[in-house]
């Protein structure tokens, strides 16, 4: 590994490898954005022309055997199992987008490549960096709400409401596993753990509101809902869903304590920041009260151009795993760890949904 800065190359060629990974990358001082893999010549060096990337791929064996250190992987889920496990075999670091697989099995299997080989390894869990999420963890641990008794979480978008949208990947469950579930749900569920603990069972209900779409038929769900008990005993409702007109990226969560509960809201690529907002009521008093977010969490978040705030935030989640790339590997938080703690609440819910009943969540 170079002294000064790691070699990273990027499978995958999306609009959200352009939008956030290429980008964010190239914002760190110590990374090289050494190669770029892609399936279409043409997007792909238009992509690498772009962000400078000197060396491509049509391979993704071959960008892995390329001499770099580390590898983000940003492809269709079906994809993720093979290329870190493969990744993770090379010896190489692993970034993969969420959800880690296709099933809690594939999780659990790059958890024990990672954990076997002492790779540092990260789930893209992207609502981590936002500063009012990271002061929420702070209220909670603080003791201020309380004991959590129940939580609402949505996460709500209107993407598949577009006229005319046709067939993707994501609208398939052999390619993706679930639809708004893991694909917008699975930061919900992120995001619950982090501040509430482990999901213990789940009883859950999905929709396909347009099952037939140019280009095939549609079998992953539009949207879900499912109520979830915590190993704590508190109750959480939770709701994804991409048939709401108006939203971009809307995320709520309300924690409900017996002493306060706290608001968190956040619309990423709607807001000009990545602050998001808080609010929190008091058992004594009506009314939810705006709270402040510390200058040490916003700076650099608080930018009017939304490319800085994101690559901001970028930087931020990405921190900790380049600290332990740097190091050789070891822990990351969220890791691979958390990426298959996420996945077994989305197999129980997809288990659910299918069954009609009520579902325990696995354990690792």
């Amino acid at each position: 590994m170079s002294p000064s800065r790691i070699r990273v190359g990027v499978i995958g060629t999306s609009w959200w490898a352009d939008l956030e990974h290429l980008p964010g990358l190239a914002s760190r001082g110590d990374v090289e954005v050494a190669a770029l893999c892609g399936r279409d010549r043409a997007r792909l060096d238009a992509l690498a022309a772009k962000h400078g990337v000197p060396r491509t791929f049509t391979d993704w064996h071959e960008l892995l055997a390329s001499g770099i250190d580390a590898v983000v992987i940003a492809t269709p889920n079906a994809l993720h199992h093979p290329q870190a496990a493969a990744a993770l075999d090379a010896g190489l670091h692993v970034v993969c987008e969420k959800p880690l697989g296709l099933g809690l099995g594939e999780a659990r299997d790059l958890l024990a490549r990672a954990e076997r080989r002492g790779r540092a390894t990260l789930t893209f869990f992207t609502h981590r960096s936002v500063a009012a999420a990271v002061q929420a963890r702070r209220i909670v641990e603080s003791g201020a709400l309380g004991r959590i008794l129940q939580a609402r979480a949505s996460y709500l978008t209107a993407s598949q409401l577009r006229p005319g949208k046709a067939l993707a990947w994501r609208m398939r469950r052999a390619e993706a596993g679930s639809g708004a579930l893991g694909d917008i749900g699975s930061h919900a569920i992120d995001l619950l753990r982090w501040w509430m603990g482990d999901f213990a069972r789940v009883v859950a209900q999905w929709q396909v509101a347009v099952r037939d779409r140019a280009g095939g038929e549609v079998d992953a769900d539009d949207a879900t809902a499912f109520l979830a008990e915590m190993a704590s005993g508190a109750r959480v409702v939770v709701e994804a869903s991409k048939l709401v007109a108006g939203r971009v990226n809307q995320q709520r969560v309300e924690l409900c304590g017996d002493l306060a509960s706290l608001v968190f809201e956040v619309d990423a690529g709607n807001d000009p920041t990545w602050e998001g907002r808080l609010w929190m009521g008091h058992a004594d008093r009506p009314g939810l009260e705006p709270v402040a977010l510390p200058r040490e969490l916003t700076a650099g978040l608080d930018q009017r151009d939304e490319r800085a705030s994101r690559a901001e935030a970028y930087r931020r989640l990405t921190d900790p795993f380049f600290a332990a790339v740097a190091r050789g590997g070891g822990p990351v938080t969220p890791g691979f760890r958390e990426g298959a703690e996420v996945q077994a609440v989305l197999d129980a819910v997809a288990r659910s949904a299918d069954e009609g009943r009520w579902v325990d969540v696995d354990r690792l």
